[in-house]
Parts: structure tokens; C-alpha cells; sequence
């Protein structure tokens, strides 16, 4: 019978690398899995290098959009991955498929790159897939600014190129009760809330007691070819459906070129790797349908978030 750590090298089991990495890559697989996102930045790429070109991929991962990249005509692809037993493992991969010689795997932040030093010559495209449930929080926004700046040729081609963010409304008290405490066997344990997290968390709500009890609202437009400074908007949700708001759920859509977007809504035919970034609001809201709920929707480099001044 074979072993759980067959796979592994003794110098890895040594290290723990089996036992950390089982708590740092488990989030790859659905996001390897997802067919309706890869075929979809296979789709951005082949488009992108029909006259070739050198591509920079930022968050090698598994590897897979570089390799993309390699067999559409890439002269050559340089991939960055921070995780350092990731990127060994990219290079395993990339050498097992045949493109050891048409891509190259660094172990470091894109944003400790040097053009001409660690890469042969400004990239062409940039391909990227560091977005997270609630769009910025794996510092995309940074990394694509310092990567026009610093790495790429003037008018490169970006995939993707921009985002939209969707917003609504929902009642749920199944997600309220996974964050939230209120009475329990006739005490109340209210003061315990200040250990939770007021930050968002993800759900595919589909598989989620949830109603929905406004209309989806766009939140923010990203261009990611041009700057971006943090930004707070005024926000107004149309209430269709009167109860009890617990929470803001948003979700995007990545522009990856002018044909090709993947959604990461909830209810799509297949779900996306993606889940949707669920935020709580401090208290519950009564919501009457009919009325305008007023929010606030921030950002800034690094995450988004919703504020409200409606008391419970």
C-alpha cells in the first residue's frame, strides 16, 4: 500500500514541509480545478501572444499559466512564487511537461524583481491570479502597479485588464451564527463578539440558507492599467425583499480582455473556485422593501469594506 509521504523527498518530510504545506496550498486545488477559469485565461493568452512575446506571471502556483503561456507561442515566460516549497514544486512540474527551457520559476516577490537583472527583458504581457474572495487581499493592486512601473514594456497587455465589483444585501442567520453570539441557555454571551471578525469571509452562497434583500449593485470599477488611490463611495441598495440584513455580500468580474470575463457571482452553472466575500455589518438591520439602504463602500490597496451609520 503505498504511503501519504511517498511522493515526498526525506529532506521535505524532515523539514515539515509535508505538514505546512498541507495548511498553505490546500485553497490551489479548487482554484487548479476550475475549468471555467482556466479555459478562460487560456482563451486571454492565446489571444494576447498570436506575434509571441515574453510574459510575466505573477503567483506561479502549480505553474499552470505559465505553461499556458509557453505552449501559445511565450518566447519566454518568467513565473514568481513567494511560497518557497510552491516554487520548487512549479519547477518540478514545468520540467515534468517539457518547458524547463521556455520558463523560469523565481522564488520571490514580484515586487523584488529588477528588469534587465532578473528578467532577461520587460515583459510583453503580464498574467496574474492573485485575487482572493473579496478581490484585493493578496496585494494585486500593489503588485500590477509595480509591475507596469518596473517590469513591463510601455503598453503591454495586462490579463486582466480590470474589474467590476458587485454588491446586495442578504438575510442569513446561518452565516450571522458562524461569527456571531447572542443568548444561549438563557445567558447572554454578547461580550465574546469582540474576539470575532469583522473582516469579510468567504461563502458560495449557494450552498448557503441565505435570502437575498436587495438588487445587485456595481461597488467599484478597476482599471488596472491606470493608478489607483484608496477611495470611499456612497452607496445605495434597492430593498426587494423586506427582513432582517446581516450582511453585505459582494463578488467581481475580471475583465481578462475585451471577449473573455470570468464572474465569481453566486448561482453560476458550474461555482466558481471563488467564493463570495461575505462582510457582516455590526448589527443586525431591519430592511423594509420599498426603501433605500445607504452604505459606504471603501478601499484601499490591500482590501474593501462596507461602513454604516443606520442604527438596529
Amino acid at each position: 500500500m503505498k504511503n501519504i509521504t511517498d511522493d515526498f523527498t526525506p529532506e521535505e518530510i524532515a523539514a515539515g514541509d509535508v505538514i505546512i504545506s498541507s495548511e498553505i496550498v490546500p485553497w490551489h486545488f479548487p482554484m487548479m480545478n476550475d475549468t471555467v477559469r482556466n479555459d478562460a485565461y487560456e482563451k486571454a493568452l492565446k489571444s494576447a501572444l498570436k506575434n509571441g512575446g515574453v510574459v510575466l506571471d505573477i503567483g506561479s502556483g502549480s505553474g499552470l499559466l505559465a505553461m499556458m503561456a509557453a505552449r501559445h507561442g511565450a518566447s519566454k515566460v518568467i513565473t514568481c512564487e513567494l511560497v518557497e516549497m510552491v516554487a520548487e514544486k512549479a519547477k518540478i512540474i514545468i520540467k515534468r511537461n517539457g518547458f524547463e527551457d521556455k520558463i523560469q520559476v523565481i522564488n520571490q516577490l514580484s515586487t523584488n524583481l529588477v528588469a534587465e537583472t532578473d528578467l532577461p527583458e520587460r515583459a510583453d504581457i503580464l498574467v496574474t491570479e492573485i485575487f482572493d474572495n473579496g478581490l484585493l487581499g493578496e496585494n494585486a493592486l500593489v503588485a500590477i502597479k509595480h509591475a507596469r512601473e518596473h517590469l513591463l514594456k510601455p503598453n503591454a497587455q495586462l490579463i486582466p485588464s480590470g474589474v467590476r465589483v458587485y454588491a446586495m444585501c442578504i438575510e442569513s442567520r446561518e452565516i450571522y451564527t458562524n461569527h456571531r453570539v447572542e443568548t444561549i441557555s438563557g445567558f447572554d454571551l454578547s461580550p465574546f463578539n469582540q474576539f470575532s471578525s469583522y473582516e469579510y469571509s468567504g461563502y458560495h452562497l449557494a450552498k448557503t440558507d441565505y435570502k437575498p434583500l436587495s438588487a445587485t449593485t456595481p461597488i467599484f470599477d478597476f482599471d488596472f492599467r491606470l493608478d489607483h488611490e484608496n477611495e470611499s463611495a456612497p452607496i445605495e441598495f434597492k430593498i426587494t425583499e423586506s427582513g432582517t440584513c446581516h450582511a453585505v455580500a459582494f463578488w467581481y468580474e475580471l475583465q481578462l480582455d475585451e471577449e473573455t470575463i470570468i464572474s465569481t457571482a453566486p448561482h453560476l452553472p458550474q461555482l466558481s473556485c471563488w467564493k463570495q466575500a461575505v462582510q457582516l455589518l455590526p448589527k443586525p438591520i431591519a430592511l423594509t422593501k420599498g426603501e433605500t439602504f445607504k452604505l459606504t463602500a471603501h478601499h484601499d490597496d490591500v482590501a474593501l469594506w462596507f461602513t454604516s451609520t443606520k442604527e438596529a
